[in-house]
């Protein structure tokens, strides 16, 4: 049996992470912990789950540490746990700094314990479909562009908070630059633009141009637009489109749209636990655990201008 204590307790916890791993018969919540239990007392009810002060020491039994908080708590919370000798899974990204990850990395590394970012789209079948793809074509890849894009949420999300890593770019520019890095590695040179509104303190709609040897690509996201989840890849003699390549449900059949110049042809992909299978592979032990793409993304991140003051 696996025992597993969450951190955090928002939206993302109660619609997905809790529903997956009370799916799985070896594993078992621990409790969920939060700074003020008096504002989650019927969520914990709704849930079935056992409800914790942060303050709280973790108990022995836990092997795993689930840290769902704002991006700005992230640094101390891995620290604290890995000195607790936890191994740890953390929402995307790690931390808003470079240095801070590579710090967590080398602490976990030392303590022997795993430290992982979690990046769900890359535990899905649609994923791995796009990743062949670009295997078996990349000497025709000629460009890509990648789009995360969200209306506004209400006022009051965390998202629009600078102090607790709010902002466009660290929540939904995360997607299509973690997804650019995978197929392609680090570019040569990242150019980019954000932008923001009157009456608010972060950034909500940014793009960045990736330049490899070849081509470039293009990574687009924002709050406040017309939804869109998707990845385009453009080869010599196609162009191929993955729709809800990010967030979807675990019942959404899949497909890539595939044409050659004589109209689009849906391909079927199919279904699959994106969640689910993120988990069982991590305790399993079959979970690919990259430092260096966890830093590469970091490091592009850290890249990105988010002054909303024009191109860097």
């Amino acid at each position: 049996m696996t025992t597993i204590a969450i951190i955090g307790f928002g939206n993302h916890v109660k619609k997905n992470i809790i529903p997956a791993l009370t799916s799985m018969e070896s594993v078992f919540v621990e409790s969920i912990y939060v700074r003020d239990t008096s504002a989650y007392t019927q969520s914990a009810i709704e849930n079935s789950v056992s409800l914790k002060s942060i303050d709280e020491n973790i108990g022995k039994l836990v092997d795993w540490v689930y840290i769902a908080t704002p991006i700005s708590t992230h640094f101390e919370l891995c620290k604290k746990y890995l000195k607790m000798g936890k191994n740890i899974i953390c929402e995307k990204p790690l931390t808003s700094e470079p240095e801070k990850s590579k710090e967590l990395l080398s602490l976990a590394e030392s303590l022997s314990l795993e430290l992982h970012e979690v990046c769900i789209y890359k535990n899905h079948k649609q994923y791995h479909h796009m990743i062949n793809r670009v295997t078996e074509k990349k000497s025709l890849i000629r460009s890509a562009c990648v789009k995360f894009q969200i209306p506004h949420l209400d006022p009051q999300d965390i998202r629009y908070i600078k102090s607790k890593g709010g902002g466009a770019m660290m929540d939904l520019g995360y997607y299509p630059i973690s997804l650019l890095l995978a197929l392609f590695g680090p570019p040569k040179k990242v150019m980019s633009v954000c932008f923001s509104e009157p009456g608010y303190e972060v950034d909500l709609i940014g793009t960045a141009i990736f330049k490899y040897n070849r081509f470039c690509c293009t990574a687009e996201w924002g709050i406040g637009m017309p939804y869109e989840n998707s990845a385009t890849l453009v080869f010599k003699d196609s162009r191929e489109t993955y729709k809800r390549i990010f967030a979807k449900p675990p019942s959404l059949s899949t497909t890539v749209s595939r044409d050659e110049g004589v109209g689009p042809v849906e391909i079927e992909i199919g279904a699959d636990d994106q969640i689910c299978n993120m988990f069982r592979d991590i305790f399993s032990g079959d979970y690919k655990h990259d430092t260096s793409a966890i830093l590469d993304i970091a490091h592009c991140l850290d890249s990105i201008d988010i002054s909303c003051e024009g191109t860097r």
